[in-house]
């Protein structure tokens, strides 16, 4: 198969890397080979090859530990679409999108459901919505503007099936039944001990796949007694179903020399002896949908794999009827067969297409484009967004909580070409971009109808991009080059240098120093930006690294930290480990902030050499990049869109571990709108002195007279009539110094 053998090659290449730092590098040949099938496959794709697969196959309940999720733009790979008359609802990204389609020349996105995972399937029921990958999670629609969530099944599910009022789903080797009556509070029917994904459902059988790709029939002609009374056995992948009547529909795909399809037409009048009764070569997909006379047919992630209908009035002797392009890959399809119209879950997007012509359908228009978010660069009120094929995306984020699509500029050669990385200010953004010219100049003076301005100047195509100035900093295979930006139309390269390995991933600046995140990881003197000059190196593979004060952090499997007190000399220090992988990490005062497989967690580093986790919040998908844009934290979540997190809900509250001076340190009250509590306990008779300063760094006082207890003594610090925001306490005690947080509301 070939996207198996991408995979397999990524893999096998991550494998060198993991030698030089565990897991560095592994998650981007899975993620790039997850990236090519439909959100409701990568469970099963990921249990085939012996990977975890547990953010699919276990519902994890979507809590925090103390960081604030405030707002998300969960645009993302298009993965299933489906309808009801004028209505269509579309899962991308780590939402669903509901659209009215009245002028399907011109849909209207009526709201976006943000949820706090990937959706793998969607199906509308009566006046609700269900959504299912962490959970089956269910939305009230009866205002579409205003879907209100009402209840959620806690099971992780890849697939699912609603016929009537009954819901079909397989979990954690379990096959349930459920009434959906009353959509608001399901409840179970049956179960049997089973396995797969439920695919599609009739009156009395529900059609489900393997692991193995074998179809399965289970009889639910008594949904309190379902049972497996049958199966298809086939040497092929059953990837898509859909059943009506006696009649089931399923493309099977093969790899013999290349990718193979087929169409195949059951009778599954008799679940338990399931019987081919015709077929078609060349045509098959993700997924298929069931309409009138029609089986419309989603295709696959390569063009000669398109939209295509098949005629089933005659169920022994199917005939392709037309086919139509479209952008991107294609995951998902739905169709009213009255409404001469047609829709594609395209990878990039929603597509339209008209089929008033049957035998010569038009693609009409993408919206809603999207893909994975590869990196995000804040700039005031602007937010902009690599998103791979989708190219740049540009958010308004005046308001973080509620942020919206202002605009973007598309790739335009979806299959071929990506956006990387992305910077921006004022009336330009500069993107990294393939193919050729690598560095784009863009025109956002009208940001919701950006332009193509220019390009040229990099020696490389940009992995990571700094703007600074007059000049962009970018770093790519083997090079970082310094571009004069000046004239932005007419970019200028005026500096490089060579960095070793093949390829770098991330880049930052700080003073005179660049870091470039090549193996060896590189330390760069930039303070002639027309002569860039490798002044250290780190023999250690990492996503980025980046500095506070004279220490280096590397997100290298963990969190690794270096003395660059003498940059020529790194030295290092400590390290800690946060579970899955690290893949991005931002220094923020005492503070780090980590974006991780999991999630995105805080670390006080205050003192390097006792570095511990304070908080942490899970993300719907991969964090592959973060960003700090004071006081919030945006993090690009791959196939999931942004996440905005609020910094200032983040204060240690919790009791600090021994210090080596003996002393046990906390906030009391970490957040306070007038009064913080900081408490210790002393031993050894050491001095201690607090001073308070604000987020700048500037010095504003001393703590109030301490009041001693038997053991400890707590300070007293009055924020009365001092603005909201973040302050730091510094607290002496001996020859030693630590660092506290307090936010300060109003």
């Amino acid at each position: 198969m070939r996207f198996l053998a991408t995979v397999l090659s990524g893999v096998a290449l991550a494998g060198s890397v993991l030698a030089r730092a565990p897991g560095f590098g592994e998650y981007r040949a899975v993620q790039e080979s997850l990236g090519r099938m439909p959100a409701k496959f990568h469970a099963g794709w990921l249990q085939r090859h012996g990977l975890d697969a547990s953010r699919y196959t276990e519902y994890r309940r979507p809590e925090t530990t103390g960081l604030l999720l405030r707002g998300k733009w969960g645009r993302g790979t298009s993965n299933e679409v489906t309808g009801r008359g004028n209505l269509v609802a579309l899962t991308l990204g780590s939402e669903v999108a509901l659209l009215n389609v009245a002028n399907p020349d011109s849909p209207v996105v009526l709201s976006e459901i943000q949820l706090s995972f990937i959706p793998a399937q969607s199906a509308l029921h009566d006046s609700f919505l269900l959504t299912g990958g962490n959970g089956i999670e269910i939305w009230s629609i009866a205002d579409s503007t205003q879907p209100v969530f009402r209840n959620v099944i806690t099971y992780a599910v890849n697939d699912f099936a609603i016929y009537d009022t009954l819901l079909y789903f397989a979990s954690r080797g379990t096959f349930h039944s459920y009434s959906i009556a009353n959509a608001a509070n399901p409840y179970e029917l049956g179960t049997c001990t089973d396995s797969g994904d439920v695919m599609t459902a009739t009156r009395n059988v529900a059609v489900a796949e393997d692991t193995s790709g074998m179809l399965w029939f289970m009889d639910v002609s008594d949904p309190a007694a379902p049972r497996r009374v049958g199966s298809y056995p086939t040497p092929y992948w059953a990837w898509s179903a859909a059943a009506r009547g006696n009649i089931c529909v399923a493309s099977m795909y093969w790899f013999s020399s290349g990718d193979q399809f087929r169409l195949e037409v059951l009778d599954i009048s008799d679940p338990a002896n399931v019987v081919r009764i015709g077929s078609v070569d060349g045509v098959g997909g993700f997924d298929a949908h069931l309409s009138g006379p029609v089986v419309f047919v989603s295709g696959y992630q390569w063009p000669q794999w398109e939209f295509t209908m098949v005629d089933i009035q005659d169920s022994v002797h199917p005939q392709v009827i037309s086919s139509c392009a479209t952008p991107g890959g294609n995951f998902g399809v739905w169709a009213d067969w009255a409404s001469n119209w047609a829709y594609v879950a395209d990878v990039i997007g929603l597509a339209v297409i008209n089929t008033s012509d049957i035998n010569s359908p038009v693609y009409d228009t993408t919206v809603l484009v999207a893909h994975e978010a590869r990196d995000v660069w804040v700039d005031q009120e602007h937010a902009y967004v690599a998103d791979c094929e989708a190219g740049l995306r540009i958010l308004g984020v005046a308001n973080p909580a509620a942020p919206v699509e202002l605009g973007g500029i598309d790739t335009a050669f979806y299959h071929y070409t990506e956006s990387s990385t992305a910077v921006g200010r004022d009336s330009f953004a500069f993107a990294g971009w393939m193919p050729a010219p690598p560095l784009r100049s863009i025109d956002i003076t009208d940001p919701a109808h950006p332009k193509m301005a220019g390009g040229g100047a990099a020696q490389t195509i940009p992995q990571d991009m700094v703007l600074r100035d007059t000049f962009v900093y970018l770093a790519g295979r083997k090079r970082l080059n310094v571009v004069n930006v000046a004239r932005p139309r007419e970019p200028t390269l005026v500096g490089s240098c060579v960095l070793g390995g093949e390829g770098t991933s991330g880049l930052s600046l700080v003073d005179t120093l660049a870091l470039a995140a090549a193996y060896p990881f590189a330390i760069i003197n930039v303070k002639d930006p027309t002569n860039p000059v490798v002044v250290g190196t780190i023999s250690r593979g990492a996503r980025n690294g980046s500095v506070r004060d004279t220490f280096l952090f590397l997100s290298s499997g963990g969190v690794v930290v270096y003395s660059i007190a003498d940059p020529t000399q790194p030295r290092l220090l400590d390290s800690i480990s946060l579970g899955p992988n690290t893949n991005w990490v931002e220094a923020v005062d005492t503070l780090l902030y980590t974006g991780n497989t999991d999630g995105v967690h805080v670390v006080d580093a205050s003192d390097v050499h006792n570095m511990r986790e304070l908080t942490f919040s899970p993300t719907p998908a991969t964090v592959t990049r973060l960003t700090y844009a004071s006081p919030h934290i945006y993090a690009a979540c791959w196939a999931a869109g942004i996440c905005i997190f609020d910094t200032l809900t983040t204060g240690i509250s919790e009791l600090r571990p021994m210090t080596p001076t003996g002393c046990r340190i906390r906030v009391l009250s970490s957040i306070t709108k007038d009064i913080a509590l900081i408490e210790f306990s002393e031993s050894g008779g050491k001095e201690v002195h607090l001073q308070l300063f604000d987020i700048a760094g500037n010095r504003l006082g001393r703590a109030d007279v301490p009041t001693r207890g038997s053991s400890t003594t707590c300070y007293q610090l009055d924020l009365t009539g001092k603005p909201s925001g973040v302050y730091i306490v510094r607290v002496n005690v001996g020859e030693r110094a630590y660092h506290l947080r307090i936010t300060k509301l109003q």
